[in-house]
């Protein structure tokens, strides 16, 4: 698939099949166009990544999270059988980065996962309640010194596969 088709073709999945489970080879070939993304001053060091497949604990993170933004339970994840934490150690280079540096790790990891036929959703808002739950991050092997900062969830759409949109300029641009 072309870089550009894979963009096409890449949505928001918020209804995974959880009875689908994602191979273990291609999960590998997500993680690894992962670690390809820029990183700001080349420190890959800062982040970390856990991959997690454990319905267990992503059922304790989601407890966790409702219980933290008191609210009813509910499944953060889609019912995604694999969701990919990334965390970034707390000594960033400039404030914020560590932010930017997920965003380019996630969306090379989304791509790859549209390229090979896995349904994606970038995650951020449940994942700072668990950021806060040091037991938990401990649980999960998240190094010391390092929090949850955003996950993609990967699976397969109960609904099918994503058609291709229409690549278009949607967000108002200037040019100079």
């Amino acid at each position: 698939m072309q870089t550009s088709e894979a963009i096409a073709r890449r949505k928001s999945t918020r209804d995974f099949d959880p009875d689908k489970t994602v191979a273990d080879e291609i999960v590998d070939t997500i993680v690894k166009a992962g670690c390809q993304a820029p990183i700001g001053a080349g420190k890959k060091d800062s982040l970390h990544l856990t991959v997690c497949s454990s319905r267990e604990i992503l059922d304790e993170i989601n407890q966790t999270t409702a219980a933290a933004m008191k609210m009813e339970p509910r499944d953060f994840f889609y019912s995604a059988p694999v969701v990919i934490f990334l965390s970034a150690s707390e000594k960033q280079m400039a404030p914020g980065i560590e932010y930017a540096n997920a965003a380019c790790v996630i969306e090379n990891m989304l791509l790859a996962a549209t390229d090979a036929g896995v349904d994606n959703i970038y995650l951020w808002g449940g994942v700072q309640a668990l950021s806060k739950n040091k037991e938990l991050c401990d649980k999960m092997g998240i190094p010391e010194g390092f929090r949850p900062v955003s996950a993609a969830a990967l699976g397969y759409s109960k609904s099918g596969e994503a058609q291709p949109r229409n690549i278009s300029v949607s967000i108002e641009t200037n040019y100079i």
